[in-house]
């Protein structure tokens, strides 16, 4: 692929993960996976959101942040399952007030200088299947998650990326649901060249 940083998007289980490593066992590619599983905080804000929101949030974005610039510094091919910029659509889910300002202005310091991915795939799923693949993965921390805070990250997302002006963000509406059907789709959009700026591809 012509392409030197791919960053992979998609609410909570959208199969972000597994189109990513695909890209990766095909192209040699560097993955660079959200390292979630090392959160201490994670299992604690989901049992109790209000008391661990921002601390959840901000270690994501100094995990994140550390994670990108140390990869990207190694001039290798890079397909990430994340895009660093997550961390503010969900403090702007779970954060209010000044938190939420706090952590944004937090947010515009660390991440002033950040490398870009050349392109962003964003797996749009609904709702049913986000629920359906939480249940079947099994962490126990997600299975309380509700329906409606899964579409308010949703809208946060669409939001952001309405936003992009530097990166081009190929926002699949119906990707496909068998992972070599998504990777062979996926392959054949990033031969294509695309302006900067949400693309909705149906």
């Amino acid at each position: 692929m012509k392409h030197s940083y791919i960053a992979i998007e998609g609410n909570i289980g959208a199969g972000k993960s597994t189109l990513a490593q695909r890209i990766v066992a095909e192209t040699g590619a560097v993955f660079m996976p959200e390292r979630f599983e090392d959160n201490p905080f994670l299992p604690l804000f989901y049992k109790n959101q209000e008391r661990y929101a921002f601390t959840v949030e901000l270690s994501f974005l100094e995990d994140r942040v550390q994670q990108v610039m140390d990869c990207v510094q190694n001039g290798s091919f890079i397909v990430s399952d994340y895009l660093w910029a997550k961390s503010l659509v969900f403090a702007r889910v779970n954060l209010r007030d000044e938190e939420l300002q706090l952590f944004e202005r937090l947010y515009a310091v660390l991440t002033k200088s950040m490398p870009k991915p050349d392109v962003i795939i964003y797996l749009h799923r609904n709702t049913e299947h986000l629920l359906g693949h939480i249940g079947k993965r099994g962490r126990d921390y997600e299975q309380e998650i509700q329906a409606a805070y899964l579409e308010r990250v949703e809208k946060e997302y669409r939001t952001y990326f309405q936003t992009e002006r530097e990166i081009p963000v190929l926002w699949l509406t119906k990707p496909e649901t068998e992972p070599n059907l998504l990777f062979q789709r996926t392959k054949a959009l990033l031969e294509n060249n695309f302006s900067p700026g949400l693309h909705e591809i149906v």
